[in-house]
């Protein structure tokens, strides 16, 4: 697929101080869309994938059945994936906040690649631990239920009184306009990621969030499109000429094997490290 427009997707932050952009983030880096056209220059960091084959997890159906599995260094998250795809890790140690009064620590950053080296997803991490951000969502989105929290993780989250909700694979896809001012008229996107339900809606917007609640950390998690915003941080829309095309990727064989990477993925309790690991 082709993009030629950079995405701002709309999101309403609920606590004031608690924007990711505020944040340092892990280092970003250009990114492709599925089935799009090789980047400009190669990325910065070779792929890096655990190599071990093992039987992967019960797939919904049409779903592509993953092959192998990968865990960050740290532990802190596990997926499995599809034959000849990997994951470019560019994890590192970052300073430390003092807006949450933590770090320096080992933040972890993953691109997952297909097997022709595009980019699929991105996961990033970020210091914080009471992030909410609502945001409103299209009526014909595209909800899949995943479970990405660890037993040992939910049980923690349940003991302080806020029980995580029903999590999703989120797809929206809307004229492009919709996602960039600058999209021009009958282009369509997707934006698709994982997101989370709030525990009670806040006013002005849905009760589903982006940012995931991960013990000592946040995660956002992204599929990604080919496009680079002029700061560098990857895209998370996928871009099409018209809605024919937006509609048919998510009847395509490359979502569905996105699908079952985003249904084998799991967070755990592990903490921050204050080194490498």
């Amino acid at each position: 697929m082709t993009s030629t427009t950079a995405a701002v997707r709309a999101s309403v932050a609920v606590l004031a101080a608690l924007a990711l952009a505020s944040c340092a983030q892990p280092g970003a880096e250009p990114t492709v869309a599925p089935d799009g056209p090789p980047p400009s220059a190669s990325a910065s960091a070779a792929p890096t994938a655990s190599a071990s084959p093992t039987a992967s997890a019960t797939a919904s159906p049409g779903i592509t059945v993953a092959t192998h599995d990968f865990e960050a260094q740290d532990g802190a998250v596990r997926f499995s994936l599809p034959e000849g795809w990997s994951v470019d890790d560019r994890s590192a140690m970052h300073e430390g906040s003092e807006m949450y009064d933590n770090g320096p620590s080992w933040l972890n950053e993953l691109v997952v690649l297909d097997e022709d080296g595009d980019r699929m997803l991105w996961y990033r991490e970020d210091y914080g631990n009471d992030f909410l951000e609502c945001r409103e969502v299209s009526a014909d989105a595209e909800r899949t239920e995943i479970t990405p929290f660890s037993e040992e993780l939910a049980a923690a989250r349940a003991a302080e009184g806020d029980p995580i909700g029903p999590t999703f694979a989120l797809a929206e896809l809307g004229e492009a306009a919709q996602f960039d001012a600058a999209g021009e008229p009958g282009e369509w996107s997707v934006v698709m990621g994982v997101v989370t339900t709030l525990p009670v809606a806040q006013d002005g917007c849905s009760d589903l969030t982006d940012v995931l609640w991960s013990g000592s950390r946040v995660v956002l998690l992204d599929v990604v499109g080919d496009a680079e915003r002029e700061d560098g941080i990857p895209d998370p829309t996928i871009d099409f000429p018209d809605e024919q095309s937006a509609r048919a990727w998510l009847e395509s064989a490359e979502h569905d094997a996105i699908i079952g990477v985003l249904q084998s993925l799991e967070l755990t309790d592990a903490p921050l490290l204050d080194a490498a690991p």
